[in-house]
């Protein structure tokens, strides 16, 4: 939050529906703050990033959306190898933040992907597999 508010970066959270997923809290909570960090880092002054969650086809799912300068389709796989970063990037990061979130999501059941937003940005929503279904996450507490 530190970062968020030098930068004056508005955070809004949403939910369509709380969601229910099981996997161990310090994976989730290192997930969410990897995916929020990154947005955060990488969205210009005065821009917002929100967080929402929901359901949908049975599945659980967390996105963080941000007003940054977004990632090119090409490079979308590429940015969850570890210390790879996007060039002419000029936010400070080692590339570790979404290779450990794909990490991650990959250990607990769940995929990550990367969407463009509108008018720029990007989606990163977290799908959780219908097998991880039964803690609750709600975007109140993100």
């Amino acid at each position: 939050m530190p970062l968020a508010e030098a930068k004056d970066i508005d955070i809004g959270v949403s939910s369509d529906a709380d969601i229910v997923v099981r996997a161990p809290v310090a994976d989730l909570t290192i997930l969410v703050k990897n995916l929020v960090d990154n947005a955060i880092r990488y969205t210009p002054h005065g821009g917002r990033v929100d967080l929402s969650t929901g359901m949908r086809d049975g599945q659980p799912w967390l996105r963080v959306e941000d007003s940054g300068p977004g990632i090119a389709p090409e490079e979308r796989a590429r940015v969850f190898d570890p210390f790879y970063r996007v060039l002419g990037s000029d936010a400070d990061g080692s590339g570790l933040g979404l290779s450990i979130a794909g990490t991650i999501g990959a250990r607990i059941g769940a995929r990550i992907e990367l969407d463009d937003a509108k008018p720029h940005g990007v989606i990163a929503t977290v799908i959780f597999s219908a097998s991880t279904v039964k803690q609750r996450i709600s975007a109140n507490a993100c």
